[in-house]
Parts: structure tokens; sequence; C-alpha cells
């Protein structure tokens, strides 16, 4: 099956931060990187958190030093990111495995005559079903 869905923005422009979108709370595969991108960029450790499986979570915990949810990849206060979901595409021998395409559209103001730089990167990430519960099953931290 192949859906298709919205688009989420965060802004952030000066020294301020706009208000971040709110969390979803449909049961769709995508519902996890929606979160996951809304809570990285609000650094909201938390519910970060909620959207990993227990296999990417455990994964993290046994690397040294490396803690994505605190890292500093996250986008500065002159940039402003876009999160597209593209194509969500359930596995037809199993409907608890999916993957999600998206693309994070980052803009960050500047420049030599303040033009300012726009760019994309599109990526794939494996989504699971865990006690019922849509979860990223990849290490995807929206840097």
């Amino acid at each position: 099956a192949l859906l298709v869905a919205a688009v989420i923005t965060v802004n952030r422009t000066g020294a301020g931060r706009a208000t971040a979108p709110a969390y979803q709370t449909t049961d769709q595969p995508d519902t996890p990187v929606v979160n996951a991108f809304i809570a990285m960029q609000a650094g909201d450790v938390f519910t970060a958190r909620e959207q990993y499986s227990s296999r990417v979570l455990d994964e993290i915990s046994k690397m040294d030093g490396y803690d994505p949810f605190t890292g500093s990849g996250r986008p500065t206060n002159d940039q402003s990111q876009r999160l597209r979901i593209l194509a969500t595409d359930v596995k037809a021998d199993n409907p608890d495995q999916a993957t999600v395409t998206f693309e994070v559209d980052t803009y960050a103001s500047g420049g030599p005559f303040g033009s300012g730089n726009t760019w994309t990167s599109r990526r794939t990430v494996p989504v699971v079903r865990e006690d019922g519960v849509w979860k990223l099953d990849g290490q995807e931290f929206f840097y």
C-alpha cells in the first residue's frame, strides 16, 4: 500500500523559535517520523525517544558517549526546516513493517547578499509496529 501525507514545517528565525506543530496521534506508519522530527527540533528528548523501536534504543545505549537525542546536530536559530512525507509503503507480506520516504528542506539565512541557502535531503527510514504502536526502526535523527 502506498500512502502520501502532509508537510510539517518547523521555523526558526532570529533568536526566537516559532511554535512547533502539534504531535500526531494517528495510527499511521509516518506518525513516528513526523513526531520524531518535531521533537528533535524542539529538543523534546522524552517524546523523541518514544518514537524509536526498542532495537534502535538498545543499539544507541551500546554506543559509549553517543546520545543523538541531546546532540548538537539540530538546526541553528538562523535555519528553518520543513519535513515533507513523500510516500509510505507498508510491506505486503508483513503489515507491521513499512518504509517512509521523506524530504527535509533546510533554509539558512545569511550569505554575501543576504539571499540565504536552501537545500533538500531525501531519506527513507524503516518503521515497525511495536506493542501496537508504529516506531522508527532506523537511526534517523533529522540532523
